[in-house]
């Protein structure tokens, strides 16, 4: 019933996890990876389910427009009506029977919340993530009818959009839960990594300038404190 569009740099720790997560509510949906040249198992996985993988070279940059480009076009030849765009760490809560409701409703983009998963404890366990924060990503556009819909308009990040069309929300808000806090060490070195690829374009506009960080900022303290603080003001989610 839908096409499942994201975008993938070495993401072997959670791809499996995000494809479980859509092939439970959509058992029949096409997925398409769009890969910046993984150098882990992330396409192998990606294959291995079934997905179609697309590669694309930045030449080892993290290009947001690049990446805003992909979000903003990718759908619009898809072979189904529903498409959804989301990056790998994104997970809206929604299933194909409620968004068949959803459609005999007349609606056409479905309204989300999102919500930032913590791990509260210091382990690898993904699935067993159930707390979080309400993120500031509020009312973040991932799933559409592009019947309706004939450009989404993101802005970078893809926080934002502009949908061109005619737009009927969804009443109902589906939670969205966002998985970028599942381990200390992990996001401290994504963000070394992901931060030394920022574009000079990123740099100049300040696109994904939250995850540069250097050893000199002592960021593994400061990621702690920020997981703490996290856990402090979570909730039960899921």
């Amino acid at each position: 019933m839908i096409t499942v569009y994201t975008i993938t740099y070495n993401e072997e720790v959670l791809i499996q996890f995000m494809i479980n997560h859509y092939r439970e509510r959509f058992p029949s949906c096409h997925m398409v990876v769009y890969d910046n040249i993984s150098t882990d198992d992330t396409i192998k996985i990606a294959l291995d389910n079934g997905c179609e993988v697309i590669p694309y070279d930045t030449q080892n940059q993290l290009q947001d427009r690049r990446l805003l480009d992909i979000k903003n076009n990718c759908w619009k030849n898809a072979a189904t009506d529903w498409v959804l765009i989301c990056d790998l760490d994104e997970l809206l809560d929604i299933t194909e029977t409620k968004l068949k409701k959803e459609e005999a409703a007349g609606t056409n983009m479905i309204s989300a919340e999102a919500y930032d998963m913590i791990n509260m404890e210091d382990n690898f366990d993904i699935a067993g993530i159930k707390y979080g924060i309400k993120s500031p990503m509020v009312g973040k556009s991932l799933l559409f009818n592009k019947k309706f819909i004939s450009e989404i308009n993101y802005e970078p990040g893809a926080h934002e959009c502009h949908p061109s069309g005619t737009v009927v929300y969804s009443k109902k808000v589906y939670k969205l839960y966002h998985y970028t806090a599942i381990n200390e060490r992990r996001t401290y070195e994504k963000c070394l990594i992901n931060g030394a690829r920022l574009s000079p374009e990123n740099i100049k506009n300040g696109w994904g300038v939250n995850i540069l960080v250097t050893p000199q900022q002592n960021a593994p303290e400061l990621i702690h404190e920020e997981y703490i603080s996290d856990r402090t003001k979570a909730i039960k989610i899921r």
